[in-house]
């Protein structure tokens, strides 16, 4: 405040000089005419005072409430950016469980199924296996009878024929029961060396 005195008292010399002085030569520049000095001192200094108050009391304290809300603003948004990401990875872990969790479901149901499949096949072939025993020991049966059916009928056309020839090319008189017992003997040899 002292320096403003200062200064307004210097002003006021100066001028009061440069009136004196002006007042001797009215020539010149209007600029440079001494008596308008007063005041526009006067004016700047007015104006300079009432811009200092302005800006103190109505643009800085603007200023500084929107710089504390907009830090403020900053702050908030720093701890809701944190919480979603503290949120984001929660569900990005849940996520992954689930994942893990289903991958193990997943799995025990494959497992599953490839064991009832591999019980369904193994069922299955023993199942057929059974039919297939049966089915040859059948068809052995029928090939047992078949042969025997053959063989029989082989041995009775043998009998004929046997008898036919030893009629026809001889007069010997043969029994029948020891012509069968003949060739019987003689066809069960040769089904034996077979």
């Amino acid at each position: 405040m002292l320096y403003f005195k200062k200064l307004f008292l210097t002003s006021i010399f100066v001028i009061n000089v440069e009136t004196a002085i002006a007042s001797q030569a009215k020539t010149g520049l209007p600029q440079l005419d001494l008596n308008t000095y007063p005041s526009l001192m006067f004016w700047s200094i007015i104006s300079l005072m009432i811009g200092f108050a302005l800006m103190k009391y109505f643009v800085t304290p603007n200023i500084k409430s929107i710089l504390n809300s907009r830090e403020t603003s900053i702050q908030n948004d720093l701890v809701k950016a944190k919480t979603s990401n503290q949120e984001s990875e929660k569900i990005k872990q849940s996520i992954i469980k689930s994942q893990e969790d289903i991958k193990s479901k997943s799995q025990k149901i494959i497992s599953d199924a490839i064991l009832e499949s591999k019980q369904s096949i193994e069922k299955k072939e023993k199942e057929i296996s059974a039919k297939l025993v049966l089915k040859v020991s059948e068809a052995e049966k029928k090939i047992i009878n078949t042969q025997n059916t053959v063989i029989n009928d082989v041995i009775n056309v043998a009998e004929e024929i046997t008898a036919d020839v030893v009629k026809k090319f001889t007069d010997i008189k043969y029994d029948k029961s020891n012509v069968k017992k003949a060739i019987k003997l003689a066809s069960n040899n040769i089904l034996m060396e077979k």
